[in-house]
């Protein structure tokens, strides 16, 4: 049986223990434009492979909205325990999109079923979207790296969890992939 000394030592004791576990990246946009994390306790710095889009296409982007003759799907990341790792998005096999933590991509394809992909310790998770022309879809890249926790999944959203969680977040990429291959 635990004494309430000991409970009280051990309340007290916790939150410095955890502080190292629960302490977040610090996000940046780096001079070249590039969307960068460093994690705080070893100071290794994560940087997308690609520049982000300008402030302007982030607010237009976070408004949400579908475009017309195309169907747009939004790739949120954004788990409270996702590692400073970079995962890559791949939308039916074309050239992989980096993310990072609280990242966001904006897509906007052809109608029809798309593949989408990433690798996460070997195996490869997808998820097929469809929509026709007008259409607004989310999906999560949902997990951590964290041995207790899931591992990296995709997570089909609530769209109105989608935005809220997808405010907080950098949008990345921004794409129209009309030439896709609708599967």
């Amino acid at each position: 049986m635990i004494s309430r000394r000991q409970l009280l030592i051990g309340a007290g004791v916790a939150p410095v223990v955890l502080t190292g576990c629960a302490s977040t990246s610090e996000p940046r946009v780096a001079g070249s434009r590039t969307f960068c994390m460093t994690k705080p306790l070893t100071k290794r710095t994560v940087c997308t492979p690609e520049p982000v889009p300008s402030a302007a296409t982030e607010a237009d982007a976070k408004r949400f909205e579908s475009t017309p003759g195309a169907l747009t799907v939004y790739v949120v990341r954004s788990a409270w325990v996702d590692a400073v790792r970079p995962l890559a998005v791949i939308v039916d096999g074309q050239t992989p999109i980096g993310t990072l933590p609280r990242s966001l991509i904006r897509l906007r394809l052809l109608p029809g079923t798309h593949r989408f992909a990433f690798e996460w310790n070997g195996r490869m998770e997808t998820a097929d979207i469809s929509g026709n022309a007008g259409d607004l879809r989310f999906l999560e890249l949902a997990g951590s790296s964290i041995p207790l926790d899931r591992p990296y999944h995709w997570s089909d959203a609530d769209p109105a969890g989608a935005k809220l969680r997808a405010r907080s977040t950098r949008l990345v990429a921004d794409a129209q992939w009309t030439v896709s291959s609708a599967r």
